[in-house]
């Protein structure tokens, strides 16, 4: 689902472009009040529901994990194939 979904994406960002949108990116402050308010929800939600919080700590353990690598590895790798696409 994740591959169909980034397939799609490009052609639907061209055609906002060409439809005349002006795409920007969640500003730092909507992004942390929309992070903030997850949160809540995942700790409410965990506090009544014993199956959804044994859920989320694992995937939060694995995430936390992932980013590890994925700062090293993707993160820097996907910025330098940014850059370059401009330079080429």
């Amino acid at each position: 689902m994740t591959g169909k979904y980034d397939a799609a994406n490009p052609p639907a960002f061209k055609r906002l472009i060409a439809g005349g949108a002006l795409l920007r990116p969640f500003s730092q402050g909507i992004m942390e009040a929309c992070y903030k308010a997850t949160n809540e929800v995942y700790a409410e939600t965990g506090a009544t529901n014993p199956r959804f919080k044994k859920l989320y700590e694992s995937l939060a353990a694995f995430r936390s994990d992932s980013y590890l690598w994925w700062q090293v590895a993707e993160m820097g790798f996907d910025s330098f194939q940014i850059r370059m696409r401009s330079r080429t």
